[in-house]
């Protein structure tokens, strides 16, 4: 598995590539560590390329989701395969999780919010 972080505005995006496994889980766990260790709070966990997922994967999601919002932060994700998703799914953490279709979708959004905002 490949695990990849870029920034884009305020959010960080880490995208991941291949298997969420017990062997690799810990590679996302590392990127999303790193992210919140450089005072990130907006992560996006692009999973467009995930072709798996098991429940050391969710542990690392859920445990990152608690990081975030101890430190007011949030993290969404986006792009899941109907196998992820139901992952997800079945173990009742699919409303955790702001789950959005594509990047694009998430980051337009996070740009009319801070539009939003700006306005008197």
């Amino acid at each position: 598995m490949d695990v990849t972080v870029s920034e884009r505005d305020d959010t960080a995006i880490v995208s991941v590539d291949g298997r969420i496994d017990a062997e690799s889980a810990e590679r996302l766990d590392t990127a999303l560590s790193g992210v919140l260790a450089r005072g990130g709070r907006r992560v996006l966990v692009n999973l467009e390329k995930a072709v798996y997922m098991s429940s050391s994967g969710l542990r690392v999601l859920l445990g990152k989701f608690r990081d975030l919002r101890q430190k007011d932060g949030e993290i969404a994700l986006c792009s899941l395969s109907p196998e992820i998703y139901q992952v997800f799914l079945l173990a009742g953490v699919h409303e955790v999780f702001p789950i959005y279709v594509g990047l694009d979708e998430i980051l337009a959004a996070s740009e009319q919010e801070k539009q939003e905002n700006e306005s008197p």
